[in-house]
This record gives C-alpha cells, structure tokens and sequence, in this order.
C-alpha cells in the first residue's frame, strides 16, 4: 500500500503533460502485474483520475469516460492500452473482468480480481468494477454470483459494480461463431436480480444490466425499479432494438417515460453505427439513427433535457479489445450532435456523478 501511495503522490502533483495525460505505464499483460491493495483507497485515486479528466480539457479534447468494457486482463499490454486511451481522449475506463469457461470448470470459481490488476499497474486510467455478470459465472450460478459480488465489493470497496446479462442475444460475432450458450435469460425479478437491486438501494453503488428490448421484459423492469427506488441501474445499449417484432412499444417515448418515472434509471450509449445490421433479424439494430445516418430528433430532444440520465461507454470486450480508436470515434460522431455543455454531461460529467455522487 506504501508504494501505491507514493506512486498516486507522483501522479498527482507531477506537471501535466498534454501528450500523455498521465505518464505511461510499463509494458506488462495486466493479467500477470501484482494486485493493488483492497480495499480500494479511494480517496487517493480519485483526485489522480480528476486530474487527467483536466489533462484532456487542457489539451482542447472532451475526455471521455468509458462506464462499460470488459476484456481478457491476460491478453492486453498496459502500455499499449494506455497508448490508445490516450490518443482517443479517453480519460477513464470502468474495467469489469471476465470470469473465463476454463476456470469456471476446473475451479468453480466466481470472481476474477484482474481489476485489482489494472489499477495497481495503471492507477490512472482504471476505474476498478466488480466482476463482470456474463457466462458462465452468472448464467449458471446467478443467485451464488450475485452474493459473491455483494461480499467483494464491501470487502474491496469498489466504487461501482459491472454487467449482469439478465437477456442477452447473441453478440453479431457470436451469432456467426454459432455460440448459441450466449443466448442467456434471467428473469429480472429472479431472487439474484432481488438481491442485486436490494444491494444497490441499500449501498448507493450502481450497476450495469444488459436486458435485451422486448415488450415483455419491460413491465418486469418497471416492477423492480418501483421496488427499488434508491437503486442505480444502467441499462446498457441504448435503443438497441434486435427484433423489431419484439419491441414494438420502446421508443424516445418509452425512454422519456421511464426517467420521469423513476429517477433511478441511466442508459449507456454503447450502440452500432447506422449502418451496423444484426445477422439474427437482418436488422439495423442501432436506432437511434435515420436511414440518412443522422440520429432521430427525438432522441436528441430526450438527451438534451435529460443529459445527466445518460453516460458514454465503448463496451471493449475480449473479441475487441483493439476497437478503442474506432469506437471512440463513433461515440464522438454521436456526441458531436449535441450542444457543448450536453456533449460534457454524457461524455464524462454524468458518470462522475453517478458514481461518486458529486459534480465535477
């Protein structure tokens, strides 16, 4: 801890340098450098992570808060992540490990401390997240991984927790590799998803679900965050619609509808291009755009006045963890269609205030 401390010293009073924003950390597999301390000082990361947000600003770029990614710690080079937070303007990422097939099988195992990892070797860019509730970890032991999750994050003291894939569909590369154990459903009023939106309204700490737009998965979603008005749920992928057929009541309206509603709901903005087409549907599943490619005005409109219900994120995964540069840039294309100050809300403003509860 010792060390730790003395680096985030160095960190944080050293000059600002604009090519870098925060000096570059050694080229290692975050999956093979020590693990930080727990729990997490967070008080001393914080003003480190402040200080490059303001970093990126001096250097004229809107920094960028990435809420969601999770990939393979043992895969990625810390240096070259860095690299390309960098040269993106992408200040801070929320890293929510995987638990892997092999581990899960041979050890049972329920949680991946990687981002222990990526803080120690990196305390500058990571945002530490629970681990990630994806196959196979949440899909075949939801209730044991959701109490796993909930002693880690005390225990540790991790300011935010990661996705939990309560219906998820098939990713487009994962429906080409025909890898149909991703098709996963956990009903949200489960006892896990109980236990889950408990733990959130009791802590104040959010969390990320991926529930795929269907009809009858809203009035479901709409139970559990009248039951649980203090929890912060994040509903990742914004009109990311699938089957058109499914959804058939979700739209701008909808959306407006549920933040004035319920102030407990944000949505990230993880989504496809205007062209991007799900090989399922042969769909474009990314709606918020016109056929022209420019985002519907109703969307816009939703946004502009409610922009502190909607945080960025990339959603780098492990089949992907080379897309920062392009989808940095979509996520600026989207951004770009916005006024100043509500570009700085989504971009970066919005997630610092949901997670600690505090303007920046």
């Amino acid at each position: 801890m010792k060390a730790l401390l003395t680096i985030l010293a160095l960190l944080i009073f050293s000059p600002s340098d604009a090519a870098e924003f925060s000096p570059l950390p050694e080229s290692i597999r975050i999956g093979t450098h020590p693990k930080a301390d727990v729990p997490f000082d967070l008080n001393s990361l914080k003003p480190l992570w402040k200080k490059r947000i303001f970093a990126i600003i001096e250097d004229g770029q809107l920094p960028i808060i990435d809420i969601e990614s999770s990939f393979s710690p043992g895969k990625v080079d810390a240096e070259e992540y860095a690299e390309n937070m960098d040269e993106n303007g992408v200040a801070l990422t929320a890293f929510s490990p995987a638990v892997g097939k092999k581990k899960y099988n041979k050890k049972g195992k329920l949680w991946n401390d990687a981002a222990r990892r990526a803080v120690a070797v990196d305390p500058a860019r990571y945002i530490p997240a629970s681990t990630a509730g994806i196959y196979p970890v949440f899909s075949e032991e939801p209730e044991a991984f959701v109490e796993k999750t909930i002693s880690k994050v005390e225990e540790d003291n991790y300011p935010m927790m990661g996705e939990f894939e309560f219906r998820h569909y098939m990713s487009p590369r994962q429906y080409r590799r025909d890898e149909t154990y991703r098709d996963v459903t956990i009903p949200i009023d489960s006892d896990a998803g109980h236990m889950l939106f408990e733990y959130s309204q009791q802590s104040g700490i959010s969390f990320q679900i991926h529930y795929e737009i269907e009809d009858n998965l809203l009035q479901p979603l709409e139970t559990m965050l009248s039951k649980y008005p203090g929890a912060k749920v994040i509903w990742c992928h914004l009109a990311q619609i699938r089957y058109s057929s499914r959804a058939k009541s979700y739209g701008p309206d909808y959306v407006r509808k549920l933040i004035e509603e319920f102030p407990n709901i944000y949505f990230d903005l993880a989504f496809g291009d205007a062209g991007s087409i799900y090989p399922g549907s042969d769909e474009h599943h990314s709606t918020v755009w016109k056929s022209s490619g420019r985002v519907k005005q109703a969307w816009l409109d939703l946004i502009n006045d409610y922009p502190y219900r909607f945080v960025a994120a990339l959603d780098i995964g492990g089949d992907r963890v080379d897309h920062v540069g392009r989808n940095s840039q979509k996520l600026r294309e989207f951004i770009g269609n916005f006024p100043k100050e509500t570009q700085e809300i989504i971009a970066y403003k919005a997630a610092w205030k949901l997670l600690f509860n505090e303007e920046i």
